[in-house]
């Protein structure tokens, strides 16, 4: 399956055999091993489909060693990882990857989008619905973009849908970014934000077969998000425990094995976190999204990679 990938992908990156580039929040750069790169981090934060974009101060410094940390306890505990070393304050060296255009979100609380597309939840910040057993979803990292725009539904690279349709921070009706994926014998994609009806806005491609995504979901994401969320517990605040309320994986095939690993980063943007579960004390990007102060998102960034520290403590 993997000979179907179109595209070399790290994160929101797209990536040359030939040439390091320049992503929104991330710079991809060769070394001297064709099988290794190089992700340095940008000290910029991102929201909205880059509608909303900040420059923040050792943000990027904060992200690489908190991917460090989580990336480092993964390798450690038998995860299968990208991730080789972190080489400086705000870089990583990784194995070099054919990056699947998905992101993996495994959840403990219904929450986010999944609300909008399972109505029967409703967003209660005093007793948010916790699941007893993990829930892990799909979403595909090009964007739909429907009729009138185009004669017939197609996907199209995140970068230019939003050059084309993103308009003063506003997405024009019929483009839908991150769609959710349905996957079973076809694959097909639907809104992410409302609920899930019988009809698909598109098929696209399966990109995994079922023995690939059977590794994905039970050998790489939940075991992940298990182990990351049994650190988090362990981890005191003055409000509490940590909980891990969901998280975005993205996983990619080793170019030197084809071996699918966990890659890319994964740090304060990729997922929710609430000292003793209560939402009003987030720590993560959330804060960044709904306009907190930036010096406040700067304190959490910083806090939160001192508690990630904690992850490799014997």
């Amino acid at each position: 399956m993997k000979d179907i990938i179109e595209k070399i992908l790290v994160g929101d990156i797209l990536m040359s055999n030939s040439f390091l580039v320049e992503g929104k929040t991330k710079i991809i750069e060769k070394t001297n091993d064709q099988n290794i790169i190089r992700i340095v981090t940008k000290d910029f934060l991102t929201g909205g489909d880059a509608a909303k974009k900040e420059e923040i101060k050792d943000i990027g410094i904060q992200k690489t060693k908190q991917t460090s940390n989580v990336f480092s306890m993964l390798t450690k505990a038998g995860i299968a990882t990208s991730f080789i070393e972190q080489d400086s304050p705000n870089s990583l060296l990784s194995y070099n990857c054919n990056m699947l255009p998905l992101e993996f979100v495994v959840r403990r609380y219904a929450w986010g989008s999944y609300l909008s597309r399972n109505t029967q939840f409703a967003k209660d910040k005093s007793n948010p619905h916790q699941f007893e057993n993990l829930v892990w979803e799909i979403f595909h990292k090009q964007a739909v973009v429907m009729p009138p725009h185009v004669a017939e539904p197609v996907q199209m690279d995140e970068s230019e849908a939003r050059r084309q349709y993103l308009k003063d921070g506003k997405w024009e009706e019929g483009v839908f970014t991150d769609p959710f994926v349905k996957a079973g014998e076809e694959w097909e994609l639907f809104s992410a934000k409302q609920p899930i009806t019988s009809k698909s806005l598109m098929k696209t491609k399966k990109l995994l077969s079922d023995q690939e995504l059977e590794i994905a979901i039970n050998g790489i994401i939940l075991p992940s998000f298990e182990l990351i969320e049994e650190k988090w517990k362990t981890i005191e605040t003055i409000d509490g425990s940590i909980h891990l309320v969901d998280i975005k994986f993205e996983l990619g095939f080793k170019l030197s094995d084809n071996s699918l690993v966990l890659s890319d980063v994964v740090d304060n943007d990729s997922w929710r976190i609430w000292p003793g579960g209560d939402p009003n004390k987030q720590l993560d990007k959330q804060s960044f999204r709904e306009g907190e102060d930036l010096v406040n998102v700067a304190n959490k960034y910083e806090l939160v990679t001192q508690l990630t520290d904690q992850f490799n403590l014997s």
